[in-house]
């Protein structure tokens, strides 16, 4: 993931990413760890394959990856994370939030 990312995620006072933050932060993810928080994303978007395809018009398609996701604390949390295909073999990472089943 991207810096820009990190601090969009782990960074409590972002405007569009605060809630975002205080979810993650509160399962022990922290901002001076953020290649935590990067591995256990590609984690649970290899462990959602294939997840859901969203086609849109115009740009890249997309892949959505719902399911749990275990956190530093040990605690396992429930996340949407939306990535980019980017080629046919690599994805870039968008976001994720909280997700209720």
């Amino acid at each position: 993931m991207a810096q820009d990312r990190h601090s969009y995620l782990l960074n409590p006072s972002h405007t569009d990413g605060a809630s975002k933050a205080r979810y993650l932060l509160g399962f022990g993810y922290t901002a001076a760890e953020p290649q935590r928080l990067a591995a256990d994303l590609v984690k649970h978007a290899r462990d959602h394959w294939p997840g859901r395809a969203v086609v849109r018009p115009i740009g890249l398609l997309r892949r959505v990856f719902e399911g749990l996701m275990t956190a530093p604390d040990g605690r396992d949390i429930s996340l949407r994370s939306v990535w980019e295909a980017t080629s046919a073999t690599e994805m870039r990472f968008l976001t994720a939030y909280p997700w209720r089943p």
